[in-house]
């Protein structure tokens, strides 16, 4: 019988135990604030919540029958529905009843009959609950694993750190070792070699340690983060989980982007040639000096020819008679030099200043040389070359290129660090940098030229391999 009267004793907007009841001119019964609540923004007529009858004044008499028949039954503890316990819509002042997954917030029943757009996607609140608790774990889940990929991001980074510090001594080492041959007036050189290498090495260790920084705090966020979220997955106040279920995701969000990259040390400039870079300033004799390489007739593609000391390639109209040769390119119009690298620290240089297009580098001994194939690493070919008058080159391993220089050499030079997997590319006029490609070499590796035809080709356009000659 409580229950029954209970029932009867209950605002149609709020669906709680009356609080000031009042009574409108069409009979109806509201609690004073839920009434106007329900007008409030709205000018001239009003109508009642229920019946919809038009007032053209606000009346509201107090209804003492029922204030006096709450107050009599309050020990009767007729609280609020439990299929109703939540918070009012702060636009309408009306108890939400569904629940919108796709905007992840409550609807009231007065938003429902402002618009129809999605109203097939709205779900009970009993349903919404534990889509949401779904959605917390999934989030959750997944910041568990990027709190892993932070840590180990961290070991890694951590890790990296030393590894730079000792890279750099080590190259600190060598710079100096290369110049203690040479005379004293070089010393500036290697002192300032010295300083940019102590820049930019500290520059990386900054970045690692400020990464290193941004790490932590990520990952102490994401620990709070989680955290909070495993919190709100086990409470029981479903208002308190629908509310805040939306900005906890959205702060969730916000971890998906990528674990910093490390940076690394620029070992081209600081691992090159560094006493012919010197030497090409102060005009002298440093070690290693340009070897003095050959071209072999045996592995020339038959529309080349060789000039008669073997050091010049260009192309020709027509193809020539060729003895059969497993070394010779057959597709592409390439030619190895005769002395090939398996060991030790080796520097060349090709003359392609007369050539409008070109491709030089180092090949394998095992490459493909009677197929078509990408000229990457990955088919046993280290190159740059000239396109639209910039110099391309694949450092990704792959088929593509991208420019390593927007100046058009006139000469190119060629480092080889056989046990130190390095081959770098340099201008050698300028003796600045281009690329520098890291590789585990296993077989002799041969300097490889391929001059490219133009739209006619020319007797002007040739490659040269270049002698020093003091």
């Amino acid at each position: 019988m409580a229950e029954s009267l209970g029932q009867n004793l209950r605002c149609t907007i709020c669906a709680h135990i009356y609080s000031e009841p009042v009574t409108l001119d069409c009979g109806h019964n509201f609690c004073r604030a839920c009434v106007l609540g329900r007008w409030r923004g709205e000018e001239g007529t009003v109508a009642c919540p229920q019946c919809c009858q038009g007032f053209p004044r606000r009346d509201l008499k107090t209804n003492q029958l029922l204030a006096t028949l709450v107050t009599s039954l309050g020990l009767l503890n007729l609280g609020p529905s439990p299929a109703v316990g939540m918070g009012r819509c702060p636009s309408h002042w009306d108890h939400p009843m569904l629940f919108c997954p796709k905007d992840l917030t409550l609807v009231c029943p007065s938003c429902l009959a402002q618009g129809s757009e999605g109203r097939n996607s709205l779900i009970p609140t009993e349903e919404a609950f534990a889509l949401c608790q779904e959605k917390l774990e999934n989030s959750a889940t997944f910041l568990e694993k990027r709190l892993e990929e932070y840590r180990e991001a961290e070991t890694s980074q951590a890790s990296r750190t030393s590894q730079t510090v000792e890279l750099a001594d080590s190259l600190r080492e060598s710079i100096e070792g290369q110049f203690d041959t040479m005379h004293q007036f070089l010393r500036e050189q290697e002192n300032d070699l010295r300083e940019r290498l102590g820049h930019e090495s500290q520059g990386v260790v900054q970045t690692l340690e400020a990464n290193l920084r941004l790490l932590d705090k990520r990952s102490n966020s994401v620990e709070k983060l989680i955290a909070e979220i495993r919190s709100l997955i086990n409470v029981k106040d479903r208002d308190r989980l629908l509310t805040e279920v939306k900005g906890i995701l959205q702060r969730s969000d916000l971890h998906r982007e990528p674990v910093l990259p490390p940076p690394e040390l620029s070992l081209g400039e600081f691992r090159g040639p560094l006493q012919y870079a010197a030497w090409k300033r102060m005009l002298r004799v440093v070690s290693p000096v340009p070897a003095p390489l050959t071209l072999d007739p045996d592995s020339a593609s038959p529309c080349l020819i060789l000039s008669k000391d073997h050091t010049m390639v260009k192309r020709r109209a027509k193809l020539r008679q060729t003895p059969a040769s497993s070394r010779r390119f057959t597709v592409c119009a390439a030619v190895l030099a005769a002395q090939g690298f398996s060991s030790g620290r080796h520097y060349w240089e090709v003359d392609v200043e007369t050539s409008p297009a070109w491709i030089v580098g180092a090949a394998g001994e095992a490459a493909e040389r009677g197929e078509d194939v990408p000229l990457t690493p990955d088919n046993g070919f280290w190159t740059v070359r000239l396109w639209n008058g910039k110099v391309h080159w694949s450092g990704d391993g792959t088929a593509g290129s991208a420019s390593c220089s927007d100046l058009r050499p006139d000469r190119v030079g060629v480092f080889l660090d056989y046990e130190g997997g390095q081959l770098s590319f340099y201008d050698a006029r300028r003796m600045s940098h281009l690329c520098t490609f890291h590789h585990c070499f296993s077989g002799p590796l041969y300097p490889f030229l391929y001059p490219l035809s133009g739209p006619d080709t020319s007797d002007t356009e040739v490659l040269r391999l270049f002698h020093l000659r003091l």
